[in-house]
């Protein structure tokens, strides 16, 4: 089965990449990098307000697709505690960056290799990220680099599988969405979200769930079994 699309969208976290190893919630590091700012807040105080906030933010997350960067609900937390969220506005990206800076992430080891071939078989190629993390300057390099086109959900404000997430990088590639494959570990946000809008999808089995997806595979090695040079 081959198929005829110009343009390959790819979900990033479970899909092209991974965590290495078991870490622990971000919150911990970003915690003791806002203390060392001067934040004079108990561990116990912050993170109870911080896991409130979480929550909150999950909930809206689950029920609207809005998305909130976590420098955001960090704000917010030092905010609802009594502290002038707009003087900390540096240390708490600062600590943000710290945070994310301790996570051990890979990427898959075809990904890389899988995404250098399409593009030399003359395909656009775009992330799709749902994420509140920001990229770190080194991987937002990188990605710019591998990607026509890269949207993630906390500059576009609605995560997957909302259908304005992928209308607009449809937009962003200059393809129409039938001419797009979307592939993806998720069978609501990728799957179901992509479909909605008209893409052709590619569930990536990673873990026990199900997916009605136009192909199924088990590795991204086998996207290329489906995706020849393009005429």
């Amino acid at each position: 089965m081959s198929l005829e699309v110009d343009a390959v969208t790819f979900d990033d976290f479970g899909t092209l990449r991974y965590s290495a190893k078991k870490q622990e919630d971000i919150i911990y590091p970003i915690f003791r990098a806002l203390s060392e700012k001067g934040m004079s807040l108990t561990k116990e105080t912050f993170l109870n307000q911080y896991f409130k906030m979480d929550a909150l933010y999950r909930k809206q997350l689950k029920e609207s697709s809005r998305e909130s960067l976590l420098d955001e609900v960090i704000a917010d937390v030092l905010e609802s505690l009594g502290f002038k969220s707009e003087a900390f506005m540096g240390a708490i990206k600062e600590a943000v960056d710290y945070g994310l800076s301790t996570r051990s992430v890979k990427w898959y080891p075809d990904a890389l290799p899988v995404l250098s071939i399409l593009r030399k078989r003359g395909y656009k190629l775009g992330l799709i990220s749902n994420t509140h993390w920001r990229l770190l300057d080194d991987l937002q390099i990188k990605v710019e680099r591998i990607f026509d086109a890269v949207t993630v959900s906390y500059e576009h404000v609605y995560a997957k599988p909302h259908p304005s997430i992928f209308l607009a990088t449809l937009k962003k590639l200059g393809v129409e969405a039938n001419r797009c494959l979307h592939v993806g570990d998720d069978p609501v946000a990728d799957v179901q979200g992509a479909k909605k809008v008209g893409m052709k999808t590619v569930f990536i089995k990673r873990r026990n769930l199900q997916a009605n997806a136009d192909i199924i595979i088990e590795r991204l090695d086998r996207l290329l079994e489906f995706l020849g040079k393009k005429r």
